[in-house]
């Protein structure tokens, strides 16, 4: 492999590593990342494990607060540089489980420990380096002054700062990249897993994890009740941040961006360099000062905004529940015309009644074969009906069953067979249409109504057919428009033909992919007609 070649592989991991550019700190993806990236590469090459990689930055991080203890500069440029080997450690264990696929639940207990272990030892070891140093303009020794500031630095503002970032990060990528793209975890969730592994044999690390973080997870929800209320009444709505429409994630993503920057100075990084700092110039008091105060400041502004932003938005959903739509898109095929039965499902239904001779698996292939066809050339016209729509279906269908000899009878009987099962259909689209019709007349009176529908073109004249072009204000056609569903800009074109915003607009549909998700996408509300 060349150079270049080497160079972009390089890149593409790197990117992968990355979950967004709203999350990630300038530092780690100019410094620590490749660094460790390019550590998980070498290390792969030796086949040595993710845990290998954690343990050996546990050492390291405790190596660098032993160094830190003393005020020897030596000593201190040794404790940061073996700091900075911990770091990448921590960067490589990560990105070499992913290369290896090697992730487990000793790895992430051993990942949480080790962080926690570095910092532990540091605190100590600026305890003790404090200890017989005097308090700046005083001859006296910090003493326990200097263990009572280590540990309201350490215990009381340190741990709840970094825990909380953490927390907005995960919230920040749930409302930006779905449940997948985040580790946004409840202590519900934990719960419950801690007490689905009471009793197993084997998973001891696995029910050491979670007994642990499921209180991590209590601590988070506690410090955050806007939040919490905020997700309830979006699950509550909308039933999975998937289905939240994407309006809405952006007001919360635009308010929450602001904030990133805070919790990335509330991580390791920023104490790092502080810490680095203060240690060489012999005066650590003063991070352990700036954790207390600085620090801390941030982390209640940080705080403070991210609740009020909640807040704000709990508002607006409790305003939306009041918002009654003024416009409904129906969709046509599967909604008005079998009212949520899908099409492949009403002409097999057909094909039993008439007793077609092919078994669902033969016609479910001849179904799929005309569905095709009908895509990809122009055998319907913009002037045809819908009856002769249904007319070229089936002959698609018949054609390609008799070719692949599972229809076994002559041709004649054939055409019969399909003209039958084209008067069936064609009546039971009929009685389905004026049971969809009378429920459209009624919905008329209150609302403005329109219809989105991949078709060929030839809509209204199958509204004229079934004598429904009066009820729709706008009919939004795939043929017409240039662009189909799944597309969410079908919708969107539909919503501005309506001139209407999106959450004044509901959308009836059976097909979820289709209807539910892209009207979703663009901020209408939504109704899926679930049949068979």
């Amino acid at each position: 492999m060349i150079i270049s070649e080497k160079i972009d592989k390089f890149r593409t991991l790197l990117r992968a590593s990355m979950k967004s550019e709203d999350t990630e700190e300038w530092l780690d993806v100019h410094f620590t990342r490749p660094i460790g990236l390019a550590f998980a590469l070498f290390w792969h090459r030796f086949g040595v494990t993710p845990n290998s990689i954690t343990i050996l930055s546990i050492f390291l991080g405790v190596a660098a607060g032993v160094m830190f203890s003393f005020t020897d500069t030596l000593y201190n440029v040794v404790g940061v540089v073996l700091l900075m080997l911990a770091n990448f450690c921590d960067s490589t264990d990560g990105q070499l489980a992913r290369l290896t696929n090697q992730r487990s639940m000793k790895g992430r207990c051993l990942d949480g420990f080790a962080g926690d272990t570095w910092f532990f030892t540091i605190y100590l070891a600026l305890v003790l380096r404090l200890w017989n140093e005097p308090i700046p303009l005083t001859t006296v020794p910090w003493g326990i002054g200097g263990l009572v500031l280590a540990a309201v630095a350490g215990l009381l503002s340190h741990s709840p700062q970094s825990s909380l970032s953490d927390y907005y990060r995960q919230i920040h990528l749930y409302f930006l990249m779905g449940k997948k793209g985040s580790e946004l975890d409840s202590y519900a969730q934990e719960q419950a897993i801690v007490e689905s592994l009471k009793g197993k044999s084997n998973a001891f690390w696995e029910r050491a994890f979670h007994s642990n973080y499921q209180y991590y997870c209590r601590s988070q929800e506690r410090r955050t009740p806007a939040f919490q209320r905020f997700h309830k009444a979006l699950m509550a709505q909308y039933g999975s941040i998937e289905q939240v429409p994407q309006e809405l994630k952006e007001r919360f993503l635009k308010g929450s961006r602001p904030l990133m920057p805070f919790t990335n100075l509330l991580t390791f990084n920023s104490r790092a360099i502080l810490l680095y700092i203060t240690c060489l110039l012999n005066c650590p008091w003063i991070y352990l000062l700036f954790e207390v105060t600085i620090y801390n400041l941030m982390y209640i502004y940080m705080h403070k905004k991210h609740e009020k932003l909640c807040a704000s938005l709990m508002q607006y959903i409790g305003e939306e529940r009041q918002i009654k739509p003024l416009v409904i898109l129906f969709d046509f095929g599967g909604t008005l015309d079998t009212q949520g039965c899908h099409w492949g499902k009403m002409l097999w239904h057909g094909y039993e009644a008439m007793g077609v001779s092919v078994t669902e698996e033969q016609f479910r292939e001849a179904y799929v074969y005309a569905e095709r066809k009908l895509g990809s050339e122009p055998l319907i016209s913009v002037s045809d009906t819908f009856r002769r729509m249904l007319s070229v279906k089936l002959s698609l269908e018949f054609d390609y069953l008799l070719e692949k000899g599972w229809l076994t009878i002559d041709e004649k009987s054939a055409r019969k067979m399909q003209t039958r099962l084209e008067d069936h259909l064609y009546n039971k689209v009929e009685t389905t249409i004026e049971s969809s019709k009378s429920v459209l007349l009624q919905l008329q009176k209150r609302y403005r109504l329109g219809l989105v529908t991949n078709f060929y073109g030839n809509m209204s004249v199958v509204l004229n057919e079934f004598h429904l072009s009066n009820l729709f204000e706008v009919v939004t056609e795939s043929a017409v428009v240039g662009v189909r569903k799944p597309s969410s800009e079908i919708f969107r074109k539909a919503v501005a033909a309506m001139q209407v915003e999106p959450r004044k607009v509901l959308v009836v549909g059976d097909s979820y992919t289709k209807d539910i998700l892209p009207a979703h996408e663009i901020g209408c509300r939504t109704c899926w007609l679930k049949g068979e």
